[in-house]
């Protein structure tokens, strides 16, 4: 009989009377049964809970049959306070929760035993919370690459992550058309062409070259068509990589679809971890996007994300290439400024002096990467129809 039933009928004080004289031997077990109308081993589980209160004068049940509520660890009780607090304008998000757990405590619970736990204890803060207001967008089947690396999805949203109250951030995505797995998140004060050059290096040294890169219509990127006359449309062609650039937001729905989720998820645990800047904010994307590929299972693939990719790469449907030199990769992937050349062979960055190579050139080419702290200074520009490297006539830190 469940125990609710039996708080109806008994009050705890009674119960507890009852198994008192029952353990001095007052009265025999079949008649500690009969006056609390439970089983045997009801009338056992309750013993047990009492006596772990200290004999105490009443018992106060739970909704269960038995005191089976495993204590959750302190500090795993305070990130999941954290994380609730931290959850006011996007809702509970109970499987993000279970996934914290795991990944910062070794904590396994799944999603429906966060989502209890944090009712019985945490009731009246959830009820504070602001559900989000979800757009209900129609379900459409979408076509899928067969090959892993065959096409990546890339977009970019602005989101509030930290800071006063209107600071704005920028969160940039790769995902795999074929296998859904994120292949590179990137966190930036500012949504920038070298901010995106950042993630496609990720993306690189994460899995290699991509045979095709799927994105919107983003200036930066340029318009269908004419892709090639933007900078990162040159750049996708010096590494032998399709561009193509969706009429719509709805033909990228799998990555649309992730930056809902990720914005959600994101925005809750850099909120209870504390993050403030720009480098921490990094170092936990990159923690949370590959245990979310190891740990999320897709039920469309009938596995986990990592396993999916695993998958079709035993298959012998991997089509990336390994990535080419790294200083092909630093250079292409880098900002460029014309520098006049001064006497003794020097040149004048940020307010500093810096002396390189000896070359008959009047003026060289910096090739500037703000989010290494660190630059290139190159004899002529990079030929865009050809990508290959000139001279190279110093490399400096800043």
């Amino acid at each position: 009989m469940k125990k609710q039933q039996i708080q109806k009928r008994v009050s705890p004080e009674v119960i507890a009377r009852v198994l008192r004289e029952w353990t001095e031997g007052r009265i025999t077990t079949k008649t500690a049964q009969d006056a609390l109308e439970i089983s045997r081993p009801q009338l056992y589980r309750l013993k047990t809970s009492w006596l772990a209160r200290g004999k105490a004068k009443s018992i106060k049940l739970g909704v269960s049959g038995g005191d089976h509520a495993q204590s959750w660890p302190s500090e795993c009780v305070e990130h999941l306070v954290k994380m609730l607090e931290s959850s006011g304008v996007h809702g509970p998000d109970y499987a993000l929760y279970a996934d914290e757990l795991d990944r910062l405590f070794g904590f396994k619970r799944d999603r429906s035993n966060v989502r209890k736990y944090c009712q019985m204890h945490f009731g009246k803060l959830l009820r504070s919370l602001f559900p989000i207001e979800r757009e209900n967008f129609p379900k459409e089947r979408r076509w899928q690459k067969g090959k892993f690396g065959e096409l990546v999805q890339h977009d970019s949203t602005p989101l509030h992550l930290w800071g006063p109250k209107g600071a704005r951030q920028s969160i940039i995505i790769s995902k795999d058309d074929a296998t859904r797995n994120v292949l590179s998140c990137r966190v930036c004060e500012r949504e920038t062409l070298i901010e995106h050059y950042a993630a496609l290096e990720q993306m690189f040294a994460h899995i290699g070259i991509p045979r095709a890169l799927y994105t919107d219509g983003f200036t930066m990127f340029g318009k269908a068509g004419e892709d090639l006359k933007s900078k990162f449309g040159r750049v996708c062609r010096a590494f032998g990589i399709l561009h193509l650039i969706a009429p719509t937001p709805q033909a990228k729905g799998k990555i649309e679809r992730d930056m809902r989720t990720f914005q959600h998820r994101l925005a809750i645990v850099f909120a209870s971890q504390g993050v403030s800047n720009e480098e921490e904010a990094n170092e936990v994307a990159f923690e949370h996007y590959r245990h979310w590929n190891s740990k999320h299972f897709h039920k469309e693939l009938g596995c986990t994300l990592f396993e999916a990719r695993c998958r079709l790469v035993d298959e012998g449907k991997d089509a990336t290439r390994p990535p080419p030199d790294y200083k092909f990769v630093r250079l292409h992937l880098s900002l460029r400024e014309r520098r006049r050349v001064e006497l003794c062979s020097r040149i004048e960055f940020q307010g500093q002096w810096w002396t390189i190579a000896k070359t008959l050139r009047k003026t060289v080419v910096l090739a500037v990467r703000p989010h290494a702290h660190e630059f290139y200074v190159l004899e002529e520009d990079i030929d865009p129809s050809t990508g290959i490297i000139p001279r190279i006539l110093g490399h400096f830190e800043y």
